[in-house]
């Protein structure tokens, strides 16, 4: 059922994920929750993370445009998956992703083996899944290997792309890993996210679009989840308003809707 069913939470209370952008420890700027079978879960939040809760690096090699994020997709993947394997889904609570500018935490419910620390965690070591069932079906499915290599195949990813290694911290009743930014990421000053979103969207957007316009653009850099009904709140105008806005937005080229308009978000173009 855990792995199959379209909604878990019948059976399993807090079988879904969360996932929050924060500007410091104490404010949280969105989050979403992401639910539907294990084997669907990893793909699902991997593609929301990279397109509305991380920023790439973009750096130009001749004319080919690369952007760098700061947890490799083969090291996100693999930590997302062991959090689903080794969640001690019996506590009812969900897997937690904290996003921030320059860093980003998975936690979930669990232990290690007994006796094993984090040193082992960093050695070679036997694979142990807490939930073996579920660690079986995703061996034979091709997510993971049944070798204990999770571990040393994230830090292998961060490697390969000359980011810092994760941190793992193992408290009583929960096990986290830290992905860090390196030190060529620019680290914002806390309560600086509205200044600095609309600068870089001032910059970017130039003549292109009117005052009233770049309004629109900042709420959605700040968050891309915003309905026609928050910005309108946002900006203390009406629906009708905001969906000229947002129509005259798109037609210049500079976003567009990603999914629904009750479960989807906002991408904005680069110009």
């Amino acid at each position: 059922m855990m792995l199959f069913s379209k909604d878990p939470e019948k059976w399993q209370l807090g079988a879904f994920v969360k996932i929050g952008y924060f500007e410091s420890d104490s404010e949280l700027l969105y989050q979403d929750e992401i639910r539907g079978s294990l084997l669907e879960l990893a793909d699902k939040i991997v593609e929301l993370i990279y397109l509305k809760y991380m920023r790439a690096k973009i750096t130009y090699v001749g004319m080919q445009r690369k952007e760098r994020y700061f947890v490799p997709e083969a090291a996100l993947r693999e930590s997302l998956l062991n959090a689903l394997c080794h969640t001690q889904y019996n506590y009812g609570v969900p897997i937690q992703i904290s996003v921030y500018e320059d860093r980003l935490y998975i936690a979930n419910c669990g232990c290690l083996p007994e006796s094993w620390t984090v040193e082992s965690l960093m050695r070679k070591h036997a694979s142990k899944p807490y939930n073996p069932n579920i660690a079986y079906v995703f061996y034979l499915a091709g997510f993971i290997e049944s070798w204990g290599r999770g571990i040393e195949k994230i830090c292998e990813a961060c490697k390969k792309d000359d980011l810092p290694i994760p941190e793992f911290t193992v408290n009583p009743g929960d096990i986290m890993i830290k992905f860090t930014a390196p030190e060529d990421r620019v680290v914002h000053a806390p309560g600086k996210v509205t200044e600095r979103v609309t600068e870089r969207v001032t910059e970017r957007v130039t003549e292109r679009v009117t005052e009233k316009e770049n309004e629109v653009l900042v709420l959605l850099q700040v968050d891309p989840g915003y309905t026609y009904a928050d910005m309108a709140e946002k900006l203390s105008v009406s629906r009708k308003t905001i969906s000229a806005r947002v129509k005259s937005l798109k037609e210049k080229g500079l976003i567009r809707r990603i999914g629904s308009d009750t479960n989807g978000y906002w991408e904005i173009k680069n110009s």
